[in-house]
């Protein structure tokens, strides 16, 4: 029989084995902890927390073909308190063995908590020396955290893996995902000129089976999604806007690995091109108290498909693919400021970029730039090539019309 584990374990095995060999005075054997691997958190009507602790059930976190246990790869201890510490504390009685954290993957924060502060809601985490800095931290939108943490899936069995691996994938094939680890939210919070904006995580449909194991066998399991994006005004969410608003995000902080867009460049002709490289630039400034704000986006980008009666026979009849797919970049970016502008939330980072360009005027603006930031002039330019039509040179559209 061949058990396969997944990398967090393989890596305890490795320390218990190490422990065991250097004689630890305070080691102690696999079975003897309880590894947390996710912590959600919800507020209560009446005003108390309550805080699910994920923790591993290591005889059920096998491979398809080994004949393990039969129940789920994990279990959810629950507690709930007047504070988040002493709701955690709560769900730690429940354990039958002491609870570990140096493998936390991830904290998922309710739209309640949200609101009323990140800050307040992390310092648990923050405290805590067991606690990895780098551990990720998403927001649940229209349900609760412990919802999203309960979710079973086919292809991963631990729910808090499957929620990191989403949030990873997305952000990095399609570049419409953001998480943030604890120490990167804390910092952005901290650091003037910049606010923050997270992926929220949604149920697609409120169904009780989301948690059971027969979710894991529909053809189509319920599943957590990302659903759009949370913007905070230092640390309290402010607004939230739906799909794909979080790519001008990556894009301002070169983040954005790859994505894709479609847009319409002729009538009745659309095209869907793939993003391959996005680099930005910001520039700031202020003059006679109102704030002047550029970008500069340049990328590659390739054609994934054409919509439409079109053939490309040269570079010329690129151009107007290269410029629909700038313009509407640049829509997004436009889009994406002048929503920020309105809820006085520097999402995009312009008014750290003016603390590094022109120290002297960040020193003169710095505790007013919320409402300057509001009412500043801004410019946007995007410049895309395409850097290859894919296999062909026609669309299929074009061939079938050359022979009728």
């Amino acid at each position: 029989m061949i058990v396969t584990f997944s990398k967090g374990f393989k890596v305890l095995a490795i320390i218990s084995l190490c422990s065991f060999i250097a004689a630890c005075s305070d080691y102690k054997e696999v079975n003897q902890i309880s590894f947390a691997i996710g912590v959600a958190l919800d507020k209560e009507k009446d005003g108390t927390y309550k805080a699910t602790l994920q923790v591993v059930n290591p005889s059920n976190v096998t491979s398809a073909s080994s004949t393990g246990g039969q129940g789920p790869a994990i279990l959810n201890y629950q507690g709930q308190g007047r504070t988040i510490g002493e709701a955690m504390w709560k769900s730690f009685e429940k354990l039958p063995r002491p609870a570990s954290f140096p493998h936390l993957e991830i904290v998922v924060i309710s739209e309640e908590i949200a609101k009323e502060g990140l800050l307040n809601a992390l310092e648990l985490f923050d405290r805590e020396p067991d606690v990895r800095l780098s551990t990720a931290v998403t927001v649940s939108h229209n349900a609760s955290a412990r919802s999203i943490l309960n979710a079973l899936t086919p292809l991963n069995k631990i729910p808090s893996n499957s929620l990191i691996s989403n949030l990873e994938n997305i952000k990095k094939v399609a570049g419409t995902g953001q998480s943030l680890t604890i120490s990167q939210i804390i910092q952005y919070i901290k650091d003037d000129g910049q606010e923050v904006a997270i992926s929220t995580v949604a149920l697609p449909k409120k169904q009780k089976s989301t948690g059971d194991l027969s979710n894991l066998e529909k053809a189509s399991p319920t599943s957590p999604e990302i659903d759009g994006t949370a913007f905070f005004k230092e640390d309290k969410w402010v607004t939230w806007s739906k799909n794909h608003e979080i790519r001008p995000v990556l894009i301002a902080y070169n983040e954005m690995k790859s994505s894709y867009i479609t847009a319409s460049f002729e009538k009745q002709k659309f095209v869907t091109a793939r993003l391959l490289t996005v680099k930005s630039k910001k520039y700031t400034t202020v003059k006679d108290g109102i704030p002047y704000l550029k970008m500069d986006v340049k990328g590659i980008a390739e054609i994934e498909e054409i919509k439409g009666l079109y053939t490309l026979e040269n570079d010329k009849d690129l151009q107007p693919i290269e410029k629909c797919v700038e313009e509407e970049i640049k829509k997004e970016i436009k889009k994406m400021i002048a929503l920020t502008q309105k809820y006085q939330t520097d999402t995009l980072g312009f008014g750290k970029q003016l603390s590094f360009q022109h120290p002297s005027q960040w020193k003169n603006y710095r505790k007013s730039w919320s409402s300057l930031y509001q009412k500043a002039q801004t410019e946007v330019h995007v410049d895309i090539s395409i850097k290859t039509a894919g296999s062909r040179t026609h669309s299929n559209q074009f061939q079938r019309g050359e022979t009728q």
